[in-house]
């Protein structure tokens, strides 16, 4: 079988535009992932999730803990404690797992982290206050 350069560069689009799809529907589902992670952490922390939505800061490869190659996104999001006030977070995905979470507020830097699903993620307090806060969010 013959394939002729017009046959062979149709080929080629049709593949980038399978490609390309297939990276809108993965970024949509890894977004949508996210925006649920960090409105659970949100409320199980009793605070505010600002806008209901996140916002893609990065995107790179990397490895995943199984070693294969996958994409690590960092989002940004904003919380609020009071209402009154607006506190900038990120949240870092690698593949479907929730890596770290990182919320800035005025107490202190508080980070959910290390590999956990995010339903499970792990507090660290990281205030200046030496009784440093260790629970799980279920």
């Amino acid at each position: 079988m013959y394939l002729d350069v017009s046959t062979l560069l149709g080929l080629l689009v049709l593949i980038a535009f399978a490609a390309i799809g297939w990276f809108w529907s993965d970024s949509l589902r890894a977004r949508e992932s996210m925006t649920a992670a960090c409105t659970r952490i949100c409320r199980d922390m009793h605070l505010q999730f600002l806008d209901e939505t996140v916002a893609l800061a990065r995107l790179r490869l990397a490895r995943a803990p199984s070693g294969n190659l996958t994409w690590r996104r960092l989002y940004v999001f904003e919380f609020s404690e009071s209402g009154a006030d607006r506190w900038k977070g990120r949240a870092q995905l690698i593949g479907r797992r929730v890596e770290s979470v990182q919320l800035d507020n005025p107490q202190g830097i508080t980070i959910l982290g290390g590999a956990h699903p995010a339903s499970s993620a792990l507090i660290v307090k990281g205030s200046d206050d030496p009784d440093r806060e260790h629970h799980r969010l279920q």
